[in-house]
């Protein structure tokens, strides 16, 4: 015997209805992946990764434990390097004489070009000695000496210096004054580093020299 709903048309004793709908079926995987979303993450080279899921609906974040307390302690070590005062240099000393062999002497610019004048006033006799051989320099060497030459006479100037080598004056700082025409003591102790502590011993002897100096160079 037939129950209600129809003739010829019988319920399913489980009470559930055996009818599937495909197209219910896949909307809820659509929906469900859409859900699930898609996790995007950075490896150690900067690429991105966005082919694994998310785990618990939370994206993964990489972690930078080490790497980023080392950089702030570098960077205090390197702000706290900065902050210390650099030394100030000390200064320059004349030290020629002292890194030239013990057999060299200093020469004035006036004492060199005489020296190099008088070889030539000879080139006649010394080009007869094959011994003798000049090098390629000599004429570049005799017309820069004739140049910068301040005084026609090495040894008057070589006698105004001379008061000088009894302050302790050596020969390389004699050189240094008679080379360059210096007008005051304050300029000397400019161009002369190594008189810094010599000041008030060799400011009159100075001042007497740069006078005979400046006689002999009007002179001239």
């Amino acid at each position: 015997m037939a129950e209600k709903g129809g003739k010829g048309f019988s319920l399913p004793k489980s009470g559930k209805s055996s009818l599937k709908s495909p197209a219910s079926k896949g909307k809820d995987d659509s929906s469900a992946k859409s859900k699930r979303g898609r996790k995007v993450q950075f490896d150690s080279e900067g690429s991105l990764d966005t082919n694994s899921t998310k785990s618990n609906g939370k994206a993964d974040i990489p972690s930078f434990k080490g790497d980023l307390g080392k950089a702030g302690k570098g960077e205090k070590a390197g702000s706290a390097g900065k902050s210390q005062k650099a030394k100030a240099p000390d200064p320059l000393e004349l030290r020629v004489e002292q890194e030239l062999s013990t057999k060299t002497t200093c020469m004035m610019d006036c004492e060199a070009a005489d020296i190099l004048q008088g070889i030539q006033e000879n080139m006649v006799v010394l080009s007869d000695d094959p011994a003798i051989k000049l090098p390629v320099s000599f004429d570049r060497g005799l017309a820069y000496g004739q140049r910068i030459r301040l005084y026609d006479n090495p040894q008057a100037v070589e006698q105004i210096l001379g008061p000088l080598k009894q302050h302790g004056v050596s020969d390389g700082e004699l050189c240094m004054i008679a080379n360059f025409p210096l007008e005051s003591v304050d300029e000397v102790f400019a161009f002369v580093p190594s008189f810094k502590n010599r000041k008030s011993k060799l400011r009159v002897p100075l001042e007497n020299v740069l006078a005979e100096l400046t006689k002999l160079r009007k002179a001239a």
